[in-house]
Parts: structure tokens; C-alpha cells; sequence
């Protein structure tokens, strides 16, 4: 490799792997990615393929090394790091897994190096997760939709309609850079109730797995996240069901999510509103034990 940023640690002969990217500090309501980034990477056989240098990507005093202290003594610093591994699905299939902190610095040199070296990987498709807090209830299934180059596979799980303009994340930067070299990308995103959306909520993992399984061919046990999610969602039932208003809520949601606004004549409580009623509510169970 000619970049300064990367350092390879072995050369790979994979037939045509997919690269699912997975950035922390990006988008990811539920901690929907993050919770799928460490299930790929319990593979027996994940290696270490490449790393990048943190000291030149990486802000240290937006995102700090986490130092261990022992009866006083420092032991140890665990810095932040960007990696990319080969890791197995459950049908021990190999694929590439780029992950770590989103870089806070030099993003064009980073994605110019990336794209070299999953040119030199022979990768032959791109997967982005992330998850988005969305008024969607927590009562139904997740939904995934997708951004990305490909049209083809945006189209397997729809994608928002008009034009937006927001903020980009670096996978964003990535799939312009990779379309140009001609590699097929799509990012798939869960919804998750926004007012779920600051702890963890495994329906959301359980969803990005089906969509990788349906865009990669990846295969990942869903059977842990579904009843992770079922006592998540029962927890949830709890609390909303003890005050009225909260209930309303629900069922506004659960109608939205069911037929169209259009369909429904209901005013529809935004994402922030929900947010609002049901975070205070939560947040008062917790002071209340």
C-alpha cells in the first residue's frame, strides 16, 4: 500500500468478498450496528487483515483512550482503533468487516486508501449499517430502508422518498469514492422508535442481520436478538402502560406504521414529540427505583 494510513498485515485470496462497513460515532439509534459490529466479531477465525493510524484519523479528545487503574497504578490505555478483519457468517463464509471510530480528520485520504485496498481485496460489493430513530412503534417490526449507489439493491427495501439533504457520514464519502471504481454499494438502516433510541434495542440488530442476509448472502443466529428484543419490548409495555396519554401515543404510531397518514385523518405525533413525552416518563421510572 502507498498510503501513510494503513498498515496490512497479511494478504488476502478471498473470491470476490463483500466489505460491510461499521462506523461508531455515525448514526445508530439503538445501538443497532455497534451490538452487530461485536457479534461478527466473535468469529473463532476473525483476523486482523489491516489497521489504520488513529493518531492522524482520529480526534483523541472527542473520543479519549480509556485508561485502566489498579489499586492506583496506571496498567493500562486502550486507544480507539480502525480496522479491517476477515471475519465468518454462521455458513463460514468470509467476508471483509472494516470497523472503529468514524475518522474525524482527513476523510478524502482515508476513502482514497480504503478504495485502494479493497481494490487489491477483489472486494465485489459494499454494506453499510447504521440505525435511525424514526416514530415508529415499538409493538411492531423493524423496518430497514436504504441509501447507497445501487438502485438494484435499494430497491429490495425501499429508500425515503423526494430529496434530502443532511449531514453525510464517512460511508457516505466511501460509496461515491467506490461507485467510481465501479463497486456496487448500499447502506442498510433499521428504524427504531426514537423514543427507544438511547438504549440498546436488539430488534434493531435482528433487523440489519436480515438485511445483510438479503443484499450479502451473510447468514447470523437471530435467535439470541429476538428474545433480547421480546423482553426489551415487554419492558416497554410496562411503562406505557401505566399512564393514558402514553398509551394514545402508541396507538397513533401503531396506526401510522399500519396505513398511510393520509389514510388515517389522525394527527400524527412527530419523532421529537414522542421523544419528549415518553423519554421524561422513562427517565421518571428510573428515579423513582
Amino acid at each position: 500500500m502507498s498510503s501513510e494510513l494503513i498498515t496490512v498485515h497479511q494478504e488476502l485470496e478471498l473470491a470476490d468478498p463483500v466489505l460491510v462497513v461499521a462506523f461508531d460515532g455515525w448514526v445508530d439509534a439503538g445501538f443497532g450496528m455497534r451490538n452487530a459490529t461485536e457479534i461478527m466479531l466473535k468469529a473463532d477465525d476473525a483476523a486482523l487483515v489491516a489497521s489504520f493510524d488513529a493518531d492522524l484519523l482520529v480526534d483523541h479528545r472527542a473520543r479519549r483512550p480509556t485508561m485502566t487503574v489498579r489499586d492506583g497504578r496506571l496498567d493500562h490505555i486502550s486507544w480507539p482503533a480502525i480496522r479491517l478483519q476477515q471475519v465468518s457468517d454462521l455458513d463460514q463464509r468470509a467476508f471483509l468487516l472494516l470497523h472503529g471510530p468514524e475518522p474525524d480528520f482527513r476523510w478524502q485520504a482515508f476513502c482514497a486508501a480504503v478504495d485502494e485496498l479493497a481494490q487489491q481485496l477483489g472486494v465485489a460489493r459494499v454494506v453499510s449499517l447504521g440505525a435511525y430513530p424514526a416514530a415508529v412503534p415499538h409493538t411492531r417490526p423493524v423496518r430497514l430502508s436504504a441509501t447507497g449507489t445501487s438502485q438494484d439493491l435499494i430497491e429490495r427495501f425501499g429508500s425515503p422518498a423526494g430529496t434530502l439533504e443532511v449531514p453525510a457520514g464517512i460511508s457516505a464519502a466511501l460509496a461515491k469514492r467506490f461507485e467510481a471504481a465501479g463497486l456496487e454499494t448500499v447502506s442498510v438502516w433499521a428504524q427504531v422508535p426514537h423514543y427507544a433510541s438511547g438504549s440498546p434495542f436488539p430488534a434493531a440488530t435482528a433487523a440489519l442481520f436480515q438485511g445483510l442476509r438479503t443484499v450479502a448472502d451473510l447468514r447470523f443466529d437471530p435467535a439470541p436478538l429476538i428474545a433480547e428484543g421480546l423482553e426489551v419490548s415487554r419492558r416497554l409495555d410496562t411503562m406505557i402502560a401505566q399512564n393514558a396519554s402514553h398509551k394514545r401515543l402508541l396507538g397513533q404510531l401503531e396506526s401510522a406504521y399500519d396505513t398511510s397518514m393520509g389514510e388515517s385523518g389522525e394527527e400524527i405525533p412527530t419523532g421529537d414529540e414522542l421523544a419528549e413525552e415518553l423519554e421524561r416518563f422513562l427517565r421518571d421510572q428510573d428515579e423513582s427505583k
